[in-house]
């Protein structure tokens, strides 16, 4: 075998693993990467359908954003109804559908280029997004809006965005996601360096 040459290996479960390409991670078959997808998509949806569902009967109805302590004054429950995007953007506004459109379809873009490739961490990523925008999509296509619950603050004054469990899982989902692409690009660098120092010797 030529020096520096990648051979692909199969495991069992279906993980194929690249060897001779230094740092890389292993890769994931297609139909395990959707696989996995789909599951973290269905576990994210019966969660966040199950919070707001237990939630709007004992906290509602809209317009009552009444602050319930949980931790203290720190952490606590305000039902709030989201007709706007994230953090609240275009609220009551008719084409509040579009920028949600637009971010469905620059995620699904971007989820069909990364199974060329599949790695374990960009899936889990992409399921926790997937998962969290679908859970918002539904609220909003029942009721025209996104039930919130989840409320931080330090004081009345300090506080962050009402969220719920979808949110939650896009928020970390974009951080996991950039995080992975970084250790990818940085990997495939590596190897790059790696390869020409390999095949001079």
């Amino acid at each position: 075998m030529r020096a520096g040459s990648e051979t692909g290996t199969r495991h069992p479960r279906g993980i194929e693993l690249t060897e001779g390409a230094a740092g890389r991670p292993p890769t994931l078959s297609v139909a395990r990467a959707v696989l996995l997808v789909a599951a973290l998509v269905s576990v994210i949806l019966v969660v966040d359908q199950l919070t707001k569902g237990w939630i709007t009967p004992r906290y509602g109805p809209c317009g009552n954003p009444t602050f319930t302590p949980v931790l203290g004054r720190y952490a606590g429950i305000s039902y709030v109804c989201n007709t706007g995007t994230a953090f609240s953007r275009f609220q009551n506004s008719a084409f509040v559908w579009l920028p949600v459109l637009l971010a469905v379809g620059v995620v699904a873009w971007l989820w069909a280029r990364s199974l060329l490739a599949a790695r374990p961490l960009q899936q889990i990523a992409f399921g926790l997004i997937i998962g969290g925008a679908l859970g918002n999509i539904i609220d909003r296509a029942r009721f025209g809006y996104v039930v919130d619950f989840v409320d931080l603050r330090l004081s009345d004054q300090l506080r962050w965005y009402v969220f719920n469990v979808a949110d939650s899982c896009i928020v970390i989902g974009v951080a996991l996601l950039a995080f992975a692409f970084w250790r990818a690009e940085t990997a495939d660098q590596g190897g790059e360096v790696a390869r020409p120092a390999t095949q001079e010797g």
